[in-house]
């Protein structure tokens, strides 16, 4: 109950996927619509050339991050400097012109927002919790910076009282019907895609589905 919830993100496929660079969510910077976030970033590697276009041109966010890769493109002398900040940017564009992501990035509340991939130290947690998490620093601070942010947030019962049966009687007297009664409020107060992703993210243990079905019903 005292230490901070983590919600980890990866694949688009995954819940919190919208949290991706490779999420389908175009974005308008600099008077030009880019496909993806991961279009765009890898694009600034080479701003003002004709590889930013060619870049941006691609169909696939997987395409744009190998076109990026490629040691053979004129990469900007002040990339590690600047990197950090177009990120930002495409974030903060992609939280502002799609609402869907900013419910989402909005319910997850104080959680820490882990990007979890042993493929990256930089932007990731290398899968080890070792990596920087760059990507998850930057999604907390817009998240944290928006007017609404209220950094309200609740675990699953099972998660918050872990040691306590589903048909115990805490839940019926004091402490846990408290609980039961704010976390209700608050998961119905945020947008029916956060609810979602909270469901896919976390999914009751076996002692708890009957429970779940119900209420859902």
């Amino acid at each position: 109950m005292d230490c901070i919830p983590k919600i980890k993100f990866n694949k688009v496929n995954e819940p919190y996927g919208c949290f991706s660079n490779f999420a389908q969510y175009p974005i308008f910077i600099n008077d030009k619509e880019w496909p993806t976030n991961e279009h765009f970033f890898q694009a600034q590697k080479f701003m003002g050339t004709l590889h930013e276009e060619e870049i941006r041109a691609v169909s696939s966010p997987i395409e744009a991050a190998k076109m990026g890769q490629e040691k053979d493109r004129p990469l900007r002398s002040d990339w590690n400097l600047v990197r950090d900040e177009i990120m930002r940017l495409a974030v903060k564009a992609k939280v502002e012109q799609h609402k869907v992501v900013r419910d989402i990035l909005l319910s997850t509340g104080n959680c820490t927002l882990i990007k979890h991939t042993s493929n990256d130290f930089y932007w990731a947690d290398n899968g080890d919790g070792g990596g920087k998490n760059m990507l998850g620093i930057v999604l907390m601070e817009i998240r944290n910076s928006l007017p609404e942010y209220t950094g309200t947030f609740y675990l699953p019962q099972w998660l918050a009282y872990p040691d306590v049966h589903p048909y115990d009687i805490f839940w019926r007297m004091g402490t846990g019907e408290d609980y039961i009664m704010k976390y209700g409020e608050w998961f119905y107060s945020i947008s029916e895609d956060a609810q979602k992703e909270y469901k896919r993210y976390f999914k009751p243990p076996k002692d708890w589905e009957d429970g779940e079905d119900e209420e859902d019903d």
